[in-house]
């Protein structure tokens, strides 16, 4: 299986958030089971902290999520109407696909973005990428020489 097969399961998957809840479990099972791997993990991006240094420092994050914990996730996501737009899909390796989307929970709103590795036209690593702005400005002294000539 291609890419191209990846991008029309997982298209057809995120469909399924449209917040009417009209899939069965089966149904959305199979859906789950066309986009992600076997062997699927989630690998959580560490969390930014500042240190007592006033330094912003990665905390490292808690082991990845597996397969399993994952389709709870998401099937509770999917039982609480939650809707999810595409925002990008692109491919940016051989088989390494950056997907950014959107979602939406009653009056809640954010986004997600992740790249994942596929392998037989399924996600086998999938990798949040942080693009959040930096917790803590660190203000700078600088020193500006004019030459007068």
């Amino acid at each position: 299986m291609s890419t191209y097969q990846y991008e029309l399961a997982f298209r057809q998957y995120i469909a399924a958030f449209d917040g009417t809840n009209n899939l069965s479990p089966a149904e959305f099972k199979s859906l789950f089971d066309n986009v992600h791997h076997k062997d699927f993990n989630h690998r959580l991006m560490d969390e930014k902290v500042i240190g007592r240094d006033g330094m912003m420092h990665l905390k490292k994050a808690r082991t990845s999520m597996t397969r399993e914990e994952i389709f709870q996730l998401h099937s509770k996501h999917y039982a609480s109407g939650q809707k999810v737009t595409l925002i990008h899909f692109r491919k940016i390796g051989l088989d390494c696909i950056d997907i950014k989307v959107r979602l939406v929970t009653g009056d809640e709103e954010t986004a997600a973005r992740v790249v994942n590795t596929i392998s037989g036209g399924q996600v086998v690593v999938s990798r949040e990428i942080d693009e959040s702005v930096p917790l803590k400005v660190l203000k700078l002294n600088v020193q500006v020489l004019c030459t007068s000539g």
